[in-house]
C-alpha cells in the first residue's frame, strides 16, 4: 500500500510517495507491460504458434490420407518426415523473425548511439546520456562481472557495461575495478569475487587516486 505525503506550498503541491512493490508483482508487470508495449509482436507470436500447432495436428489427423497422397504423387518417403517437421520449422522461423521485429521496434523508440557519461560520487555510479540518467547507489550494486570487452556492474536485472576502450589505460581500468569492488556490500563481493579476483590478482599495484 502506497504511503503518500503531500505538502501544500504557495498554492502548489509537492508530493513524496513511498511504496513497495512485491517481486511477484514486478514479474507480472514485466509480462503485462511487455504485451502492451509490443502488442503486435505478442499477437503475431501467438498466431505463429497457433499456425504451427494447427499444421502439426492436421498432419497427424490426416496422416493416412497424407501418406496415400505422397505415394500417389511419387514423392520419396523422406517427404513424409519433412512434412512432419514443417510445423516446427514454421514456429522457429516465425519466432526468430518476430524477435528481430521486436529489436527493430526497441531501436526505433530509443537512440542507442548517444554518448554515455559515467561519473562517481559518494552515493554511487551515474550513467547519463542527454535523454536519461541512472544512478546506481553503492548498496544497490548487486554484482560485478567481467566481459571480454569490458566491466559490467549490475543492479538486479539491470546490467551496465563499461567498455575497456572507455579507460585511458589498463591502470585506470584496474583502478576503477578496485574502487567499485571495494565499495560493494559483503554479499555483492561474495558473488563477484570469482570474476573480479582473478583480474586483481594479475598484478599488485598501490591503490591509485580516485579515477574520476
Amino acid at each position: 500500500m502506497a504511503q503518500r505525503r503531500v505538502r501544500m506550498v504557495g498554492g502548489g503541491m509537492q508530493a513524496e510517495l513511498r511504496y513497495q512493490v512485491p517481486f511477484d508483482r514486478l514479474v507480472k508487470l514485466g509480462r503485462s507491460a511487455g504485451r502492451k508495449a509490443y502488442r503486435s509482436v505478442w499477437v503475431l507470436s501467438w498466431l505463429v504458434v497457433a499456425a504451427g500447432s494447427t499444421m502439426f495436428f492436421a498432419s497427424e489427423f490426416y496422416r493416412d490420407a497424407l501418406d496415400v497422397w505422397i505415394k500417389d504423387a511419387g514423392f520419396p518417403l523422406a517427404a513424409r518426415s519433412a512434412i512432419s517437421w514443417m510445423p516446427f520449422v514454421v514456429i522457429l522461423a516465425g519466432l526468430i523473425l518476430l524477435r528481430r521485429l521486436q529489436r527493430h521496434q526497441v531501436k526505433s523508440r530509443t537512440d542507442f548511439d548517444l554518448t554515455i557519461r559515467l561519473s562517481k560520487d559518494e552515493d554511487g555510479l551515474r550513467f547519463a546520456t542527454d535523454d536519461v540518467e541512472y544512478c546506481l547507489k553503492w548498496r544497490g550494486i548487486s554484482q560485478m562481472l567481467m566481459e571480454h570487452d569490458g566491466v559490467v556492474v549490475s543492479s538486479g536485472n539491470l546490467f551496465f557495461l563499461v567498455p575497456d576502450t572507455a579507460f585511458a589505460d589498463a591502470g585506470a581500468r584496474l583502478a576503477f575495478i578496485q574502487d567499485v569492488y571495494g565499495r560493494l556490500t559483503e554479499k555483492a563481493r561474495s558473488i563477484s569475487e570469482k570474476y573480479i579476483l582473478p583480474v586483481l590478482n594479475e598484478a599488485y599495484v598501490e591503490r591509485p587516486r580516485d579515477f574520476f
